[in-house]
């Protein structure tokens, strides 16, 4: 692409997650170093922009640090007298839609040299009062072109930000993180629409950038390929933060996909140890071409799995000093191939940028064993303190993991497993793989809340855990309490005569009616995210740097129809081959384009008023005869019903008198998570226990068929109303149930509660469209 004045070069990013472990004396910096440098090379090649993918920051409320040094380097960069090549073609009121509607370069009052346009991920996503995020506040201080939003989510509307260099065209569509399961429900409902230029259709090279899960972790938590509009040429997917910068064919759809990955190891997963790069993207007219560009300022990362019945000398009687010797010559090994890799780094970097992490940084080293077959394990932070000084990681270098058992063997133990009593020396999940969500579940039924939604609740805690919402239980309270009164009312409203078993069947009604908007909106649903799973994805082998014709000239031509509908695809198809793996590669280039250095701010008047509009994105028949399949309508899945059980460290006791020496009946001790049997005569009646100490009730009937169970809370219940509860076994009632646990938790939901801006100057689209 030797015509400067027609190419379009950005310069793109994603997953810079900047404040991650701020805190930290060895790693805090790491994510700043990364984004200094990926600015340093927006310069260096002389870019006409940057895109960022999302996740810019990695706490949803960044602290004062984050925020200062984002703005610093933002300011650093981006700011200067150099002019912006690209002139902006779209409405703003419609792309960014903030209080200065305005495409940051062409505000008279900043002076921006380097134009950086960017989306939010599930990290910063908007959230709270107002529906503000950390990019709300780069965009108003007019560093940031932050677009993508949206104020709705069940209706979604896609309008691309329109940019042209020369007779370069680029439509720009940007879809900000929303959590897969809506997402993936309003796609699959035809709800989502995709604007797109009507003039001159054809010759609009059209790139989207989204911030969602790639790979499949389940029917409905990630968005498949196919079910993006296949007018696209390229995509550009953040969130999976294994770098596969080498664009990908989608053969179904047509069209390429890059994911660039994230600048910084924010998990020790085999993903992220692959080696970091960025995306240089350089649009001709309808064609593209992608060189990867090597990051110095990365901490080197190097992963290694040992199987410990695999190594010889070593076998089950071995003592713990003979297996932590082996891995301390392991890790040894280990630290010095990281060296190697970290000068082979600094070797294939660009020159313009100076290392930030000096000579010899402290790698990051992962060593997985896998101690099956009666290996005894020991502890982690121990082992570490052998390499306190040398290594980043020191308390998590060792990662003890034992194979699932097979299903004979599992068999055997499907008694001891029902009572928690199995594989006792397991080494526990870390931290971070707990959902909050599954909690939620675990210590409360969804009978025993009169008002609140438990997937409205789960909702409410996931945001005040994972995104610091400090306010999201409250005002989720607040919201439901107002939202039931309303209804309330209006279905009240002609009846004169209230009792309080009308209300409560009102409440219920209510209730029930939030319980299935929740169920399809997919709250409380538990979400796997790149920090809490292993991301070993199977590596790719991957070419296509040279320039990709993105469509045939055959296919081009019908792009020009802007009537016709956007098919997704089946719903029920996936394509789970996402993964991919790549290497390094740098090419240096100029900048041109002259004529279109207009003084900021200023646009000419025949500009102004050729802005091309925008209509309904349209389907083109493919190629070979090939008809994009018909999004299938989901049926709405019923919500699973949740069952009272305690948890799972509590403890039951049934104790009974019997008049005569029987032979002992079984299930006489129970398990904390284990449903206590009873025959369809007999009842259990949940009697609370004033006193919240933990203490045993014995049983004091001598009826032969009466007993009592007594049940006290421990572990997390503690402190949180879960204490001592004694239940009556009765055998005078014909219903069986299961005791349930009260906690007097007040949670709902926090989701967007922007207002609709899809009033433009766009023309109305119909979601019925797409099919």
């Amino acid at each position: 692409m030797s015509d400067d004045r027609n190419t379009l070069s950005i310069l793109v990013a994603t997953d810079n997650h900047l404040g991650y472990l701020e805190r930290d004396p060895i790693r805090g910096q790491d994510s700043f170093d990364a984004f200094s440098e990926i600015l340093q090379l927006a310069q260096a090649y002389k870019v006409d922009m940057v895109l960022l993918g999302g996740d810019l920051f990695h706490d949803n409320k960044p602290s004062r640090k984050s925020l200062h040094q984002a703005l610093s380097l933002l300011r650093k960069h981006c700011l200067g007298d150099k002019p912006v090549s690209i002139e902006y073609l779209s409405d703003p009121l419609v792309d960014f839609g903030s209080e200065f509607p305005n495409v940051n370069y062409e505000d008279p009052n900043i002076n921006i040299s380097l134009p950086v346009f960017s989306i939010h991920g599930n990290h910063d996503d908007p959230s709270g009062h107002g529906n503000l995020s950390a990019m709300d506040m780069l965009a108003i201080s007019g560093f940031v072109n932050y677009f993508g939003k949206q104020a709705q989510i069940e209706n979604i509307r896609v309008s691309p930000v329109l940019l042209r260099k020369g007779e370069t065209r680029l439509a720009l569509f940007g879809l900000g993180n929303i959590r897969d399961e809506r997402l993936h429900r309003t796609i699959a409902r035809k709800h989502m629409t995709m604007c797109r230029p009507s003039e001159d259709t054809d010759k609009w090279f059209n790139l989207m950038v989204l911030h969602q899960n790639r790979a499949a972790h389940g029917p409905k938590n990630h968005i498949p390929e196919h079910f993006l509009s296949d007018f696209l040429d390229l995509v550009v997917w953040g969130h999976e933060h294994q770098c596969m910068v080498d664009p990908e064919y989608n053969h179904q759809r047509a069209f390429y996909v890059s994911q660039p990955g994230s600048s910084v190891a924010t998990s020790l997963s085999p993903g992220e140890a692959v080696a970091k790069h960025v995306a240089l993207v350089k649009v001709n007219r309808r064609n593209f071409k992608i060189d990867k560009i090597r990051l110095k300022n990365v901490r080197p990362f190097v992963l290694e799995d040992v199987v410990l019945a695999q190594v010889p000398g070593l076998s089950p009687q071995s003592t713990e000093k003979e297996i932590v010797e082996y891995l301390r010559v392991r890790v040894e090994k280990l630290i010095a191939h990281a060296q190697t890799l970290y000068n082979e780094q600094l070797n294939k970097g660009s020159e313009v940028v100076e290392p930030a992490l000096g000579a010899q940084p402290k790698p990051l080293v992962r060593v997985r064993v896998d101690y099956t077959g009666g290996f005894e394990s020991f502890h982690p932070q121990r082992f570490g303190l052998l390499f306190a000084d040398r290594v980043a990681n020191p308390r998590d270098i060792v990662y003890f993991y034992r194979k699932p058992r097979s299903s004979s063997a599992a068999t055997t133990d499907t008694r001891l497993a029902r009572q928690g009593l199995a594989n006792e020396s397991a080494i526990p999940e870390p931290v971070d793989a707990v959902h909050v969500e599954s909690l939620i579940g675990e210590f409360l039924d969804d009978a025993s809340m009169h008002m609140l939604v438990d997937l409205e609740l789960a909702d409410a805690v996931r945001l005040f855990v994972q995104k610091g919402d400090t306010d999201a239980i409250a005002q989720s309270l607040k919201t439901t309490i107002v939202d039931t009164q309303k209804i309330i009312l209006e279905q009240t409203l002609s009846e004169l005569d209230i009792n309080e078993k009308k209300l409560d069947e009102h409440i219920a009604k209510t209730r029930s009616m939030r319980r299935k908007k929740a169920v399809e909106d997919g709250k409380g649903l538990v979400v796997e995210t790149q920090s809490s799973r292993d991301a070993s994805q199977p590596a790719k082998s991957s070419a296509a740097t040279d320039i990709a014709t993105s469509k045939t000239n055959a296919t081009t031509d019908q792009k020009g129809l802007s009537d016709s509908n956007t098919g997704f695809g089946n719903g029920s198809d996936y394509d789970s081959s996402d993964s991919g793996n790549d290497d390094e590669d740098d090419d240096d280039f100029r900048q041109a384009g002259e004529d279109l250095n207009l003084p900021k701010g200023r646009r000419s008047a025949a500009a102004r008023q050729t802005k091309p509009s925008l209509t309904l994105a349209s389907k083109r028949p493919r190629a070979g005869g090939r008809v994009a399949a018909k999004a299938s309508e989901e049926t709405d899945m019923p919500p699973p019903s949740l069952v009272a059980r305690p948890s799972r460290n509590a403890r039951s006791t049934l104790s009974a008198k019997q008049s005569s020496n029987d032979t002992k009946s079984e299930g006489a001790q129970f398990s904390g998570s284990e449903a206590i049997a009873s025959d369809s005569e007999e009842s259990v009646e949940p009697t609370p226990v004033a006193n919240r100490k933990r203490q045993r009730t014995a049983a004091t009937t001598s009826s032969a068929s009466h007993a009592t169970a007594t049940k006290r809370g421990r572990g997390r219940g503690r402190g949180r109303g879960r204490g001592a509860m004694s239940l009556q076994h009765s055998s005078a009632s014909n219903n069986s149930q299961l005791p349930v646990v009260n906690i007097d938790d007040n949670d709902s939901d926090d989701d967007f509660d922007g207002k609709d801006n899809s009033e433009n100057s766009l023309e109305p689209t119909n979601a019925s469209a797409f099919g």
